[in-house]
C-alpha cells in the first residue's frame, strides 16, 4: 500500500461459513511476501473475529499468519467449538423442558442451547493473546477491532487494540479502545440462545451482528480508505433451495442468521455507494469542506451456494447434534442452519477449498487493489465498491 492509502480486513460472521475466509486469504497470502502484511487494521465480529485474532497474533508474518489459521480449522471438529456429548446435550433439553413446564416453581432453563466451553479452552491454548495486543501496540499493524452486541445498552460495542485511535460515539455504536483477550472474542461470537452471553466489566455481551448495523464503520473509523471484505452470503440459485411452503423452527433460526451476517453487510455497501457518487459529483471544495471521503471497497463472497454444500457433509455431524436438528425442523433442505453449526473436517476442507478457488480467480483484482505489485483503482471512481 502506498502511504495515502490504508487497508483494513473486515470479516463478517458465520459460523463454520468461517472456513470460507480461511481459503481466501490463503489465496491472497500467495500474492504478499513473507515477513509483511497487506492490512493495516483488521475488523471481525462473530466467526470472523475469532479469526482476525489468529491474523492479529502473526501480523508480522500475513502468510505465516493465515498458515496458523488454516491449520486451526482443519483441525476443528464440532466437539471443538460445542459440547456434543448426550449428557450436555439431553441435560440442556431437560431443563428448557423443566423451565417451560415448572418454570412457576423456580425451575430456570439453561443460559444457551448449547455450551461453548471448548471454544474457550480452544481459544486459550491456539492464540496468544499477550502476542495480540504487543503486535496492535507496537506497530505491526494500526488496529484490531472486534464487535459485539451489549444486552444491556442494546448499542453494537467495538473493542479495539491500538496505538492511535481514539474511542468513538455514534447512534447505537461505540468503540472502545481496550486489551484484546479471550473474552471479546468469545463475545462477539455468543450467537443469541445458541451460545451463552460473555460478561465483560460488569455488562453483557452477545454476537456482534446482533446490533452492527454499519459493519464497515470500525474500519473506516479507524482511518482506512479501502476495505477488503469476506463475507458468507449464499449464491442465489432460485427456487431449487426456496424452504418448504410452511418453514420449520430451524429453517426460520436459519434464516435469521441470513439476515443479521449478512444483510445489514449488503446494506452498508450499498450506502458507501451512494457516498462515493456523491462526493464525485461535489466541486473540489464542496468535497474539502466535509468530512466524508471515498472508501474503496472489495468483496469476494461464496460462488458456490453454501447451503447445498453443507446437506454434503452433514451426515458427519455428531448424532446429538442430527438429533437437535432434527428436533427444531433444520435437518433438511435448504440445510441454512446445519451451514453454520457443521464444523466438522469435511466441510470445513470443502470451504477453504472453495475459497482458496474463488480468491485464485480473482487475484489480478485483489492485488491491485491492494496494490500488490499492480496499479490501484482510482479512488475517487462512483463505481469503487465492486462485489462478486
Amino acid at each position: 500500500m502506498s502511504a495515502e492509502h490504508k487497508a483494513a480486513l473486515v470479516l463478517s460472521g458465520g459460523g463454520a461459513r468461517g472456513a470460507y475466509q480461511v481459503g481466501v486469504l490463503k489465496a491472497v497470502a500467495e500474492d504478499v511476501p513473507s515477513g509483511t502484511n497487506p492490512f493495516r487494521v483488521l475488523t471481525g465480529l462473530s466467526v470472523g473475529a475469532i479469526n482476525a485474532a489468529v491474523l492479529a497474533e502473526g501480523a508480522d508474518d500475513f502468510p505465516g499468519a493465515v498458515r496458523k489459521l488454516e491449520a486451526l480449522w482443519r483441525s476443528l471438529h464440532c466437539a471443538s467449538v460445542y459440547r456434543t456429548d448426550w449428557g450436555s446435550l439431553v441435560g440442556r433439553l431437560a431443563r428448557w423442558a423443566g423451565a417451560l413446564t415448572l418454570g412457576w416453581a423456580g425451575a430456570k432453563p439453561p443460559p444457551s442451547l448449547l455450551d461453548a466451553e471448548p471454544l474457550a479452552r480452544l481459544l486459550a491454548r491456539r492464540v496468544d493473546f499477550g502476542r495480540v495486543n504487543a503486535m496492535a501496540e507496537g506497530g505491526a499493524f494500526d488496529a484490531l477491532a472486534l464487535t459485539a452486541s451489549s444486552y444491556s445498552s442494546g448499542k453494537a460495542v467495538t473493542f479495539f487494540a491500538g496505538a492511535f485511535a481514539e474511542d468513538w460515539r455514534r447512534a447505537r455504536r461505540t468503540g472502545r479502545r481496550c486489551r484484546i483477550g479471550p473474552e471479546h472474542v468469545l463475545a462477539s461470537a455468543a450467537l443469541p440462545v445458541v451460545f451463552p452471553a460473555v460478561q465483560i466489566e460488569g455488562e453483557w455481551f452477545g454476537d456482534g451482528a446482533l446490533r452492527q448495523v454499519a459493519p464497515l464503520s470500525p474500519a473506516i473509523h479507524l482511518g482506512c480508505d479501502r476495505l477488503f471484505l469476506i463475507g458468507a452470503r449464499d449464491k442465489d440459485t432460485g427456487p431449487d433451495v426456496a424452504p418448504a411452503p410452511s418453514p420449520s423452527l430451524g429453517v426460520i433460526g436459519g434464516q435469521l442468521l441470513d439476515i443479521v451476517f449478512n444483510d445489514q453487510m449488503d446494506a452498508d455497501i450499498e450506502r458507501s455507494a451512494r457516498i462515493n457518487r456523491t462526493l464525485d459529483a461535489m466541486l473540489p471544495e464542496r468535497r474539502a469542506a466535509t468530512q466524508l471521503r471515498p472508501i474503496a471497497i472489495e468483496r469476494i463472497n461464496p460462488s458456490r451456494d453454501v447451503r447445498l454444500l453443507a446437506g454434503e457433509h452433514v451426515s458427519a455431524l455428531p448424532p446429538t447434534v442430527k438429533l437437535l436438528l432434527r428436533a427444531v425442523g433444520a435437518y433438511r433442505p435448504p440445510w441454512v442452519l446445519p451451514s453454520y453449526l457443521t464444523f466438522e473436517p469435511g466441510l470445513i476442507a470443502a470451504l477453504i477449498d472453495l475459497g482458496y478457488a474463488d480468491g485464485r480467480a480473482r487475484a489480478g483484482r485483489t492485488r491491485a487493489f491492494l496494490g500488490l505489485g499492480e496499479a490501484q483503482p482510482k479512488l475517487a471512481a462512483p463505481d469503487l465498491v465492486v462485489d462478486d
